[in-house]
Formats: structure tokens, sequence, C-alpha cells
């Protein structure tokens, strides 16, 4: 069995998606499952988050997506220090794709995943670039869903407007299958603001906003640099952390029967 493909994303800059991302997979991992993160943002922070150097041997996604190639995505995938997770990883070359005219660009990526087994995976995790533009829309289509991840302020909440509206466009054609997942609340202060946005999201997506939110903790940032795991980390409260990813892995129902039996 296939897994689901999950795109992180927002059009909003430091609104949590890499650390959502990251996050998920140590919960997965943290359960004895495997999973795949694609990185295809440029800055590819989560590249560097697991602990890989983006060298010039490797095979990354601006390299998928610069020419149309079935089953390409097999030679770019690669272990990480990360005991269970596996990488696709990107760099600042990928800045380039945007640029590139080529009629069939944004199903490059797709057809990279055709026909290449991943059943060994409990999901693919694809780290979005914060940007409404054509490696986006790439991995829309390359996708089956959405987790819309957002810091609850004006700009955050606008980001994930635009980006179910882009979903939508999405899913007329040429992705008839993408559906949004959740939108998940990541960075969450007991502030005014937040409070407010949070009561604006829920009101306005009702279930679809995650019960779960992924609180503002040192141990975010700590964990990340020094290329740890988030289960793996100690110190900054970082079991909170923990706990919220674990929380939001089960409301995903990323929790597949295979990583249960591997947990128990």
């Amino acid at each position: 069995m296939q897994p689901r493909r999950l795109a992180l994303a927002n059009q909003k800059g430091g609104a949590g998606k890499t650390a959502t991302t990251l996050g998920l997979a140590s919960a997965i991992a943290a359960r004895g499952g495997d999973v795949l993160v694609v990185d295809i943002d440029q800055q590819g922070n989560a590249t560097k988050g697991t602990g890989i150097v983006a060298t010039e041997d490797l095979v990354t996604t601006a390299d998928l997506m610069s020419r149309a190639e079935t089953g390409a995505l097999e030679r770019a995938i690669i272990p990480t220090p990360w005991d269970g997770v596996d990488l696709v990883p990107s760099d600042i070359s990928l800045g380039n794709i945007e640029s590139d005219g080529s009629n069939d660009l944004v199903f490059r990526l797709d057809m990279a995943f055709e026909g290449v087994d991943l059943s060994a995976y409990d999901a693919v995790l694809f780290d979005c670039p914060p940007s409404l533009g054509k490696v986006l829309f790439s991995a829309l289509i390359a996708a089956d869903g959405v987790i819309a991840v957002t810091e609850p302020t004006i700009d955050s909440v606008e980001g994930v407007q635009n980006l179910i509206t882009t979903l939508e466009g999405v899913r007329r054609r040429p992705n008839p299958r993408l559906v949004l997942d959740k939108i998940v609340i990541g960075r969450r202060r007991n502030t005014g603001e937040h409070i407010a946005r949070e009561a604006e999201l829920r009101n306005a997506y009702g279930d679809t906003v995650a019960r779960t939110m992924i609180p503002e903790l040192a141990a975010r940032q700590d964990a990340h640099s020094e290329r740890k795991k988030i289960h793996d980390f100690r110190g900054g409260r970082a079991v909170a952390l923990q706990v919220a990813y674990d929380d939001l892995l089960d409301e995903l129902n990323l929790t597949s029967s295979r990583v249960q039996e591997k947990g128990a």
C-alpha cells in the first residue's frame, strides 16, 4: 500500500511549516515508523534540520524538476542521521525553477514519483516554500492532501485563505484527488492576537482546524540548531512539543496500523 503524500504549506514565511514537517517526521519515527521528507524549499531548512548538507553529488528536488523523467525520485532518496527518516534534499538552486517557462514544469515532480514503490513509508511529507509559485503548484499536483500550517497572526491567516483558493483551483484541474486535511496552528502563544486569530480561524473553518496546536517553545529552535529530532531532544520543555506532535499525528490519522504494530 502506498503512503499518503501531504504538502505542508502556507504562502507566509515563518509560519512553522518546516518545524511541523520535521515534528511529524520525528513523531512517526518515534513510534517505529518510516517517513520520507521531500524538501521543496530553496532555503533547504528541512534538509539541514535532518543533518544533511546538500553537496553537488546529491540529486535534489531542483534536479527532479529540471526535466521530465518518470521514476526519477528513486535516485533522489537518501537516508538521514535520523532513524526512520529518509529525505529528498533541496538547495538554493531550486530558486531557478520559478523562471523555467516549460509547459510541463509543474507536472515534473509528480512524474518523478510515477512508478516508484514507496510502500516502505508510512507517509510522505512535502516541506513547501513560502510562496504560491510554480514550486508549490508542483507539490500540490504531486500530493494527495494539504496541511495548512499557520501562526495565528493576520498575515498567516490571510496566507491560509490564499492557499485554500489555490488548492481549490488545483483540485478542479489538474489534481482532483487533492484535499485540505487540516489547518494546523503553530507557534502558538497566549497573546491577545493569537487568541483572537485562533478564534477567527475556528469560526471560519470549524473542524478543519486541528484541535492540537503547536506551542512556541525554545526547544523547537534548539533542536533544529543541533540537528536533532524533537523526540530525542532534552530541555526547553521539549516534552510539551513531543506530546503536541504525537497528538497531531493521531489527529491527522497518519498513525497507520503498521506503525501501531511497530510501536507496540
